[in-house]
């Protein structure tokens, strides 16, 4: 796959650190936007993403134009995320031991729309796949209703890539998370997940 002037990179385990400013710096700059509107800070940020550098088959896919980040996509366990976040799928058809969740697909603003997304995801599923222990991929999504006052004339919801990659939405599934909004404020926000069944690679 040619990926032009852009460089990207597989990041496990302790070679996820040197990045975690740069990665911060997405997640704060990204997630202020709509539909998140999360104000976020790089104390605690930096925090969060230290899992990504020390949980077991935890993985950092990132994205350069010449030396700065401009995208990247996380991946971790969900059996190793609180019981808090999965606890919608005590009862449901899937495994926790078996998925695999895709923390984040970011990409500053200047670099959408190119199909980096797409082409990234397909090379963090194939990485998943490898590993060979998971069935399924999930990710989640936030719910915000289409008539809300901060939602821009040309925003386009992740919906669409995500579909296009396999993804389907489980409305069934989903976590009441507090996040800091713009002004400050400490609000509860519904996310609902994403499935995808992963096809284990045969031995030839």
């Amino acid at each position: 796959m040619d990926w032009g002037k852009f460089k990207r990179e597989l990041l496990v385990g302790p070679a996820v650190r040197p990045y975690l400013a740069e990665i911060a710096r997405l997640r704060i700059t990204i997630f202020k936007e709509f539909p998140y509107l999360y104000q976020g800070s790089r104390e605690i940020e930096i925090k969060y993403l230290q899992a990504y550098a020390e949980a077991p088959d935890a993985c950092v896919f990132v994205v350069r134009d010449g030396d700065a980040v401009i995208g990247a996509v996380t991946g971790i366990p969900l059996s190793g995320e609180p019981t808090s976040f999965t606890a919608s799928f005590a009862g449901s058809p899937f495994s926790l031991d078996t998925i695999y969740y895709l923390g984040e697909v970011l990409f500053f603003p200047a670099y959408r729309g190119q199909g980096l997304g797409s082409r990234l995801l397909k090379e963090f599923e194939d990485h998943v796949r490898a590993l060979g222990r998971y069935h399924h991929l999930a990710c989640a999504t936030i719910e915000r209703p289409e008539d809300h006052p901060l939602r821009p004339s040309d925003y386009h919801p992740i919906d669409g890539l995500l579909t296009r990659v396999g993804l389907t939405r489980h409305p069934e599934l989903r976590v009441t998370l507090p996040w800091p909004d713009l002004d400050g404020n400490v609000t509860e926000n519904t996310m609902v997940f994403w499935m995808k069944e992963l096809q284990q690679l045969q031995n030839p």
